[in-house]
């Protein structure tokens, strides 16, 4: 009977060990790989909204939100959305987004583009996330703002990107006009400033009436050459009946006289 050699300790393994050792090697990565799987996977989201006023007025200001809603695992983000740049100016310095990160705004033709990264260790973000940033009306017209991309980033760099457009409408009306206010005219009885003044036919002539100052309705005249005005009736009746009283006492007196004279001379 020929005795098989027995394998010497420290011997190589043989071939069926090393299969064995390789299925369980190979178990265990697979295991490890399926562990790491929901760690790796893309940050999701619904698709997203976003508002403005229905109506604006040039020289105005308002904000355009867009929300991204059930977020899970984003660590940055980035959306496009189209705006008439002849319509729309992007107000300095106005984007905000979810605190704890870094928000910008950046402009290319019609295209408005709004970013917001995490920073340093910050966690990732879930949820509803919602960016704005304030425009001004420039000129009249209807304008659509279109949401026509959403990127999201994961922290560990893989990427999902939404096209789902979202889209709103704002009428822009032209800004009103102001009215001017007539300036004040000067005329006959008037100076600037002032009310009314007593002037021609507000006197007692034909059909005339009087003023406050003249409740009798003797006419208020103004003589010519630029005079202070003066009130009062005419005077020329009166000197011309006191003329006739001062001749006739005259005519008296002169009658007596000689009346004396001709009773001396009859003496």
């Amino acid at each position: 009977m020929q005795n098989r050699p027995q394998p010497r300790p420290g011997a190589a393994p043989t071939r069926a060990a090393l299969a064995r050792a390789a299925v369980v090697i190979g178990a265990g990565l697979g295991l490890v790989a399926l562990t790491a799987a929901p760690a790796a996977a893309a940050p999701g989201a619904a698709a997203p909204t976003i508002t403005a006023p229905a109506t604006a007025t040039v020289g105005g200001t308002f904000d355009v939100a867009v929300t991204i809603p059930s977020a899970s695992d984003v660590y940055a983000y980035q959306v496009d959305i189209t705006a008439d740049a002849d319509v729309l100016a992007v107000v300095d310095g106005s984007v905000t987004g979810p605190s704890g990160g870094f928000d910008s705004v950046r402009r290319t033709g019609d295209t408005l583009t709004l970013l917001h990264t995490r920073l340093g260790t910050s966690p990732a973000l879930s949820g509803d996330l919602t960016s704005s940033v304030a425009v001004t009306a420039t000129a009249p017209g209807d304008v659509d703002l279109t949401v026509t991309r959403v990127t999201l980033v994961a922290a560990d760099g893989s990427t999902t990107a939404r096209t789902d457009p979202a889209s709103t409408r704002v009428s822009v009306a032209a800004a009103p006009t102001a009215t001017p206010t007539p300036a004040p005219t000067t005329g006959p009885g008037t100076t600037p400033g002032d009310g009314p003044t007593s002037g021609a036919g507000t006197g007692s002539g034909a059909g005339g009436t009087g003023t406050d100052a003249d409740p009798a309705g003797r006419a208020s005249r103004t003589p010519a050459g630029g005079a202070l005005a003066f009130t009062g009736a005419d005077p020329a009746p009166w000197i011309g009946t006191s003329a006739v009283l001062l001749l006739g006492g005259a005519a008296l007196v002169i009658a007596r006289r000689r009346a004396r004279a001709a009773a001396k001379d009859a003496r």
